[in-house]
Parts: C-alpha cells; sequence; structure tokens
C-alpha cells in the first residue's frame, strides 16, 4: 500500500490542475498542427527531437547521468508503451471528432484508475470520494454535451486512450516518488521519439518555421505538464487527485472559444460549475483532513512525555476520514 499524508494530498491536487490546465494547451496547439496537415506520429516524433535531447544534457549537466540509473525498468517499459499510444489514440481520435467529444469519452479514465487503484495499489476509495469522481464525470458530460455516433472509429480510439492513459497513470502511482517524476519524463519521451521515428520518414511532410516553432512550445508545455501530473499521482491517492483532471473542460471551452470561436452554451457553464463544485468539494474534505492531522499530532506531542526526539506522527483512521 502506497503511504499517502493530507498534505501531500493538497501538494498533488495543486499539481494536478497546473498539469491539466498545461497538457489541455498542449491539446489545443496539437489539434492546430492536425488541421494543417500533419501527422500524429511526425508530430510525436517531432517534439521528442527537442524534448529528449534538452532533458538528457540536463540530468548530464547536474548529475553526470546518475538521475537516470533506475531499479525499475520492467516498469519504465510497461508505462512508457502505454505512455505512446495514450497520446497517439487521442491525437489520432481528433481527426474525425470534435474536441468536446473526445475529452469526454477519455476522461472515463478517471473511472478506470479510481476502481483499478483498490485492487492494484490497495488504497482505500470511499463513498465521498467516489461520489465527487461520479459527480465531477456528470459534470463532464453536461459541459461536453456530446453529439453524433459514439461508436465511430474516433470514439473507439478516445477509448483505447481512455485505458491506455489510466495504465499509465496507474504504474505511475505504483512506482511511487522514488523513481522521480523527471527520470519518467525523460524515458517516455525518449522511447516515444523512437517508436514515432521509426514510423514518420515514409510520409514526413516538410515543415513551415511557424510550425516548427508550434511543436517546440507543444515540447515545453508538454514537459511541464507531464511532470506536473506524473509528481502529482506518485505522491497522492489516485481517488483524491483523479477528479481534478475534470478541470480540463472548463480551459477546452475557453481555449475553443479563443481558437475556433466556439461559444459555450449553457450546457458547458452549467457542466463547468459541477465539475468545479466537485473539485472545491474534495479539496474542502482533504483541508479537513490536513488540520485534522494535525490536532491529533499536537495532542500527541502534549501528551508525550519530554523532551521528545522527534515529532509524533498520528495517522487518520479510515472511520475517520470518512467522517470528517
Amino acid at each position: 500500500m502506497v503511504d499517502s499524508a493530507p498534505n501531500n494530498n493538497l501538494q498533488g491536487i495543486v499539481l494536478i490542475l497546473l498539469g491539466v490546465l498545461l497538457l489541455s494547451v498542449m491539446d489545443a496547439v496539437v489539434k492546430v498542427l492536425l488541421d494543417d496537415g500533419f501527422s500524429v506520429l511526425q508530430i510525436l516524433a517531432v517534439r521528442s527531437w527537442f524534448v529528449a535531447p534538452a532533458m538528457a544534457f540536463w540530468a548530464w549537466r547536474v548529475s553526470s547521468g546518475r538521475v537516470l540509473h533506475t531499479k525499475r525498468p520492467a516498469l519504465h517499459f510497461a508505462r512508457v508503451v502505454l505512455g505512446f499510444f495514450a497520446p497517439f489514440f487521442f491525437f489520432s481520435s481528433l481527426n474525425t471528432l470534435p474536441l468536446a467529444d473526445a475529452t469526454v469519452i477519455f476522461f472515463g479514465a478517471t473511472f478506470i484508475m479510481t476502481a483499478l487503484s483498490v485492487p492494484l495499489l490497495k488504497e482505500y476509495v470511499g463513498p465521498h470520494r467516489w461520489g465527487a469522481v461520479v459527480v465531477g464525470f456528470l459534470g463532464v458530460v453536461v459541459a461536453a454535451n456530446p453529439s453524433g455516433d459514439f461508436f465511430q472509429s474516433g470514439a473507439v480510439l478516445a477509448m483505447l486512450s481512455s485505458l491506455s492513459y489510466a495504465l499509465f497513470m496507474l504504474i505511475t502511482r505504483w512506482m511511487g516518488p522514488g523513481e522521480g517524476a523527471f527520470k519518467q519524463v525523460l524515458y517516455f519521451h525518449v522511447w516515444v521519439g523512437v517508436v514515432a521515428s521509426a514510423f514518420v520518414f515514409a510520409d514526413f511532410k516538410p515543415m513551415a518555421v511557424g510550425d516548427v516553432g508550434l511543436v517546440v512550445l507543444v515540447s515545453v508545455i508538454a514537459v511541464s505538464g507531464h511532470l506536473c501530473l506524473t509528481r502529482g499521482f506518485s505522491i497522492a491517492p489516485v481517488g483524491v487527485v483523479a477528479p481534478f483532471e475534470y478541470s480540463a473542460m472548463v480551459w477546452a471551452s475557453l481555449m475553443g472559444y479563443w481558437l475556433w470561436g466556439d461559444i459555450p452554451g449553457n450546457a458547458t457553464i452549467m457542466g463547468a460549475v459541477i465539475i468545479v463544485a466537485s473539485g472545491l468539494y474534495l479539496l474542502h474534505r482533504e483541508t479537513r483532513l490536513k488540520r485534522r492531522q494535525g490536532a491529533l499530532e499536537a495532542d500527541a506531542i502534549e501528551a508525550a512525555p519530554a523532551p521528545m526526539a522527534a515529532p509524533i506522527s498520528v495517522p487518520i483512521t479510515r472511520q475517520e476520514q470518512e467522517r470528517e
């Protein structure tokens, strides 16, 4: 079982919110590149050509490469495979699906992560967290107002992306903070670049300076967003942080209006309110748990004989968590 504390939960929530914002911007830029006729494999390959060397150089300068050493190569390999298919399937679905439709299907990943975190990670997901997940997902459905036939090829690709992403993040959580977010993100981009490059040259489309600039922007945003998400899922339980990925719908609506002139309707606004309310409810509960934890530790220190060598950590029981 992966240990967690309320302060880690709050930090994880902030990291997830920031990571989702960054990756939402990345998705919008990628859709612009797709509209210009570039393939998913080319975008993934060129992105990694910028990201992997820059991160590897930084690792060499800072620690002579020691930061890249790992004792869990098999898990890294599984994570890389899943990490390749998650963006590949999602970006491919954008060729035939509107961004809102693809996003609402993709967010089935939250249910998958929350459900599988119980048998795989031995995490406890209580009724409050399950309720927040369900309510948040309903908000996503209302906001996206999906249209058309969900079982077309684009929808299947979005579903496969959702499954790949869920397993990808569960492995991230399973590996824990010991492997480091930087190492995981670098391995991901190196191998995505290798695989994408192996298949892209036969159908490579020349890129103008502006297109290259967009790929550079995608690269910077991708690294920052992946670092935030990887760290967030490493330090906090899936059932706590996963619902905050719903905030992507708010950003998708704003960017849709800015880039394509899509005006959010009443359904989008209502869904956004539900999503934000669900996230704020979880944040409120995590804040109360943190205060409760601090009060228990303070009482334990006061009651213990002096002098004490170190502060006493008093865990909150499962029953207390659900009562808070």
